[in-house]
């Protein structure tokens, strides 16, 4: 698959998949503008929890070569400002994570505000290489749970469009996909209201050659209870000390079903998902426009000013997960005391 986003040197521009038009359209967005990165987050242009966090280091960098400022302290008021501005999601850790990353190493930076500028250039890159190499990773942790012949169930995206390059699933089914010679299957479920599952995930795959089988949401305990699925495999937007996982909202319908099924459930992801801070009762849950449910495709599909309750995102308990696959290793079981042993503060 393509880069979702990446960092032109020639221009110092950011170039970016516009998801909202896949998959029917492939464009890009190019901007020199740290708002229009924000923009783009908060529209979910660019979505994902380690793409986005890509996009907000990028989106500092961006902004430090827009500060035009004559001094260490004008810049580092600017990137505050810019941070704020980037920080336009509150679920996923991945974007506070990366702007605050941004900030310590303008805050530790030394030399001119040229050279501050270029490291934090520097730094945006690595953010989005890193990525790429955890990703990597998390493919191969998983191979120990998936086998040859195995038919996977997904939820929302979470392949090559929601990160830099490979994916988080994207990553456990394309290596187990080339291990195995193609003889991997994913289910993958439509996941409304955005349905990244349908636009997305099911637009990656079969750019890849992998089967893959579009089912809508309402079918998962169908397809669970006639043995479709050999396991199931999401993302997460942000994984709790605890073992909890944040993920698109379904997520929890989907474990639990598969916990009644007796279907294993993982849930993958990187280092910067992981929150060792954040108790499950204060993790904010983003809410998003009411019409995302009224309207499909430009038309309502029920009474304009019906009420509608649209949170992106569940929070999935520790015990009904078989095992949380990161590229720094393996949590079976969670609890807390595994997640400190892994994940060390």
């Amino acid at each position: 698959m393509f880069r979702t986003i990446e960092w032109l040197d020639d221009t110092s521009q950011v170039r970016l998949v516009d998801q909202t038009k896949l998959p029917l359209t492939l464009e890009h967005i190019v901007t020199d503008s740290h708002e229009r990165i924000a923009a783009s987050i908060k529209k979910m242009e660019i979505r994902g929890a380690p793409a986005i966090g890509a996009a907000a280091g990028m989106g500092m960098a961006l902004a430090a070569i827009e500060s035009k400022a004559r001094t260490i302290g004008d810049l580092l008021e600017y990137l505050e400002n810019a941070a704020n501005t980037l920080n336009t999601r509150p679920t996923a850790v991945n974007l506070t994570w990366a702007t605050a990353r941004m900030l310590e190493t303008a805050k530790n930076a030394t030399g001119s505000v040229d050279d501050v500028i270029q490291k934090l250039i520097d730094e945006a890159k690595e953010i989005a290489e890193e990525d790429v190499r955890m990703c990597r990773s998390m493919g191969e942790n998983a191979l120990e749970f998936i086998k040859s012949g195995f038919t996977i169930q997904t939820i929302c995206n979470a392949g090559s469009l929601a990160t830099v390059h490979l994916g988080t699933v994207g990553a456990v089914v394309r290596i187990a996909h080339e291990k195995y010679n193609g003889d991997i299957k994913v289910y993958s479920a439509e996941t409304r209201p955005r349905q990244q599952g349908a636009r997305l995930t099911v637009f990656e795959f079969i750019e890849d050659s992998i089967d893959t089988t579009l089912i809508t949401d309402g079918m998962i305990g169908t397809v669970f209870r006639e043995g479709r699925v050999d396991c199931c495999v999401v993302g997460a937007d942000r994984i709790l000390r605890t073992g909890h996982i944040i993920n698109k909202i379904g997520t929890y319908t989907m474990a639990i079903t598969a916990k009644y099924h007796n279907i294993p459930f993982y849930s993958v992801a990187p280092t910067s998902t992981i929150d060792m801070e954040t108790n499950p009762e204060d993790v904010i849950i983003e809410e998003r426009d009411p019409d995302e449910v009224r309207i499909i495709n430009g038309e309502y599909v029920t009474v304009p000013d019906a009420k509608v309750y649209n949170p992106a995102f569940d929070i999935t308990p520790p015990e009904l997960i078989d095992a949380i696959i990161t590229d720094r290793g393996v949590v079976r079981n969670p609890t807390e005391e595994k997640m400190r042993k892994l994940f060390p503060i």
